[in-house]
């Protein structure tokens, strides 16, 4: 799944970033760090919004799945994407399984010094092709209302806004925007719900 896009600057074809699935105790050590360093970026990004931030990951149970990762979103369960640009980890997604038939984008973080180089587009169009292959029929996210770059590139990759897939206390759900994607892949035999 390595994917690497050329960029021609002048007449040199300069390396952007490669994706791959996360496979070692490294790759979701390093995972974890961006989760962590993703969490510090909304805290920031919503301070004007007091306990939004904590009621989310009190209610995703954050340090359980940081404790889990590999379980939570690696085969058969899941699956996590890493890019790499120059032995440097500049972003990271995952979609975990929710036996519907539907999977859910999770965790996409490109850390500052690498945004707007299209590192998260990179990651999410490799994420939905693997969710593809898999079987998946559509894909499912939320996201904060002040995310307003991020819901911009899922617009643009072809998601729309749903109603709520999954509960959510009041508070918190007034603050959450939800989106989804049909995946289509004639080849691919639809993938079994529990």
């Amino acid at each position: 799944m390595d994917q690497r896009p050329a960029l021609h600057v002048g007449h040199a074809a300069v390396m952007t970033d490669s994706v791959a699935e996360a496979t070692s105790d490294v790759d979701y050590k390093a995972f974890a760090e961006l989760i962590r360093e993703y969490e510090e970026w909304l805290y920031q990004r919503y301070a004007e919004v007091p306990g939004l931030i904590d009621g989310v990951r009190s209610h995703q149970a954050l340090d359980t799945e940081l404790a889990n990762l590999a379980a939570k979103y690696g085969p058969p369960e899941g699956k996590t994407l890493l890019a790499r640009r120059d032995d440097h980890v500049t972003g990271g997604v995952a979609y975990r399984d929710l036996h519907d038939g539907s999977c859910e984008m999770k965790r996409l973080f490109v850390p500052d010094q690498f945004q707007g180089q299209g590192t998260g587009r990179l990651l999410c169009s490799a994420l939905i092709g693997a969710a593809t292959d898999e079987g998946f029929r559509l894909m499912r996210l939320d996201t904060g209302f002040l995310n307003s770059e991020a819901m911009a590139m899922y617009e643009s990759l072809g998601f729309e806004f749903c109603p709520a897939y999954q509960e959510y206390p009041a508070q918190l759900a007034v603050h959450l925007r939800f989106m989804e994607r049909p995946l289509v892949n004639a080849s691919t035999p639809p993938r079994a719900t529990a």
